[in-house]
């Protein structure tokens, strides 16, 4: 459908700098040492005629001492399977080493086409370092070098790539493909770390599209994956783990939590995935209250459910912490599952789809006013400083998503907390807005819908 063009290559030669040079915008978190990435991130890259699906992937170790260096370079390996072409990148200051051509035998093997990337050739001198004879070893007829971190080589490379699509016919995204992004409804999968994020977009898309083990912190970057849920587009990022602010001490994780906001900001719908033994503390309660002030509708999911004794002990206790402590998200939905199970995807996807709804909710302006006068009579406005009652003349949806309400109040009424935090309650049940934030804005001053009379 598209040509996935995958960036290939040990650790630490500079792979996601590159990814992040060829889009023209940093969206791989980089470092200064090997092992940043984990999972593989594919982002659109457009080439006159061709869109590109480029992938920037976790480095390739020839020697595996750990478990989890053999479960990234299999999770690796079976990316390299499915791409079209591979820009395979060496390090040109520390040259050719026996690492880089074990593992260029291993992607021979796979038969796709390939182009050699000499990268952090900052000089002529480190290009002239460069004979032929260190890179005949490879065979491939396109040699390039870089400077990723100084955006040097960009063009020959890009001029390479459309060159190989041209000659072997490869066909690019469709502009349906390209609708079908904008359309898709938007998930962010948070919480804090080793709670089963991962596992539980694995889960959902039923791939296993992200890396995941026992270890905390296996995720250092929000990723996202397009895929069909019941016949509904959805966008799933997949986040790291947010830990309290004191407990983070190196840039590497202070990157990832910055992801992770970004991925909240862009998201409609965030699941909070929650443990039972420790149900919303103070690092989930700041998360849900950021996704309130961002305006993102919110589901709560606990993982793990096959764990509990008494889950309706479990429930209520959550059900109480919600109402006292995010009250904003009262009677928001509550989902049980097991993400290694994949157990309860179904409800998830139900609760989902109800948030989704709250959050586009729309009401007409007279139904809004008919509601406003019932519970102006059941509850009256408070008065000013001068004692004069307020009156709320008028009230109309000025935007969803979330749902946020005007009304217009007279002579410079400011109205109480008590008496809007009323209203917004009312407004919640009477019309089932569970899940979503909810904006109410007062403003003084006449009915700007009211004809005037000449």
């Amino acid at each position: 459908m598209f040509t996935r063009v995958g960036i290939v290559g040990r650790p630490n030669v500079g792979k996601s700098t590159f990814f992040n040079c060829l889009l023209g915008r940093t969206r791989a978190i980089v470092g200064d040492f090997a092992g940043v990435t984990r999972d593989y991130k594919e982002e659109l890259l457009d080439l006159k005629n061709f869109q590109i699906q480029l992938v920037d992937t976790a480095g390739l170790k020839s020697s595996l001492i750990t478990a989890q260096d053999k479960m990234i370079n299999k999770h690796t390996l079976d990316l390299i399977n499915q791409l079209d072409i591979i820009l395979f990148v060496i390090d040109g200051r520390e040259g050719v080493t026996v690492e880089d051509r074990e593992i260029f035998q291993v992607c021979r093997k796979i038969n796709k086409f390939t182009i050699l990337i000499i990268n952090k050739v900052e000089t002529t001198a480190i290009e002239q370092r460069f004979s032929r004879e260190d890179t005949s070893f490879f065979g491939v007829p396109n040699l390039i070098f870089v400077s990723s971190e100084h955006r040097l080589g960009t063009e020959d490379v890009i001029n390479a790539l459309i060159d190989v699509c041209q000659k072997n016919n490869f066909k690019s995204v469709t502009k349906d493909n390209l609708d079908n992004e904008k359309k898709s409804i938007n998930i962010a999968v948070v919480g804090r770390p080793n709670v089963g994020k991962s596992t539980l977009v694995n889960s959902i898309i039923k791939q296993q599209r992200f890396v995941t083990g026992p270890e905390a912190g296996l995720t250092r970057d929000s990723n996202f994956v397009f895929f069909n849920w019941n016949n509904d587009l959805f966008k799933i990022y997949d986040t790291a783990g947010a830990r309290k602010k004191r407990k983070i001490y190196n840039f590497l994780e202070k990157e990832s939590v910055k992801e992770t906001l970004r991925a909240i900001k862009f998201a409609h719908i965030v699941i909070l995935v929650l443990e039972p033994d420790e149900l919303l503390n103070a690092q989930d309660q700041k998360l849900a209250s950021l996704c309130e002030r961002e305006g993102r509708a919110i589901v709560f999911v606990v993982n793990k459910s096959d764990q509990i004794l008494d889950k309706k002990i479990v429930d209520q206790k959550l059900k109480d912490t919600i109402q006292k402590s995010l009250p904003q998200f009262k009677g928001a939905y509550i989902t049980y599952i097991s993400a290694l199970k994949s157990i309860g995807l179904d409800k998830i996807r139900e609760n989902v789809m109800k948030s989704y709804s709250n959050w586009n909710f729309k009401q007409s302006t007279s139904n809004l006013n008919a509601w406003l006068k019932r519970k102006m009579e059941k509850h009256s406005p408070p008065t000013n400083s001068e004692k004069r009652r307020i009156k709320l003349k008028y009230i109309v949806q000025s935007n969803s998503r979330p749902p946020t309400i005007k009304i217009f109040t007279s002579h410079n009424g400011i109205v109480s907390k008590s008496y809007k935090r009323y209203l917004e309650n009312s407004l919640r049940e009477d019309f089932e807005l569970l899940g979503t934030p909810i904006r109410i804005i007062f403003k003084s001053g006449n009915n700007p819908f009211t004809v005037s009379k000449h």
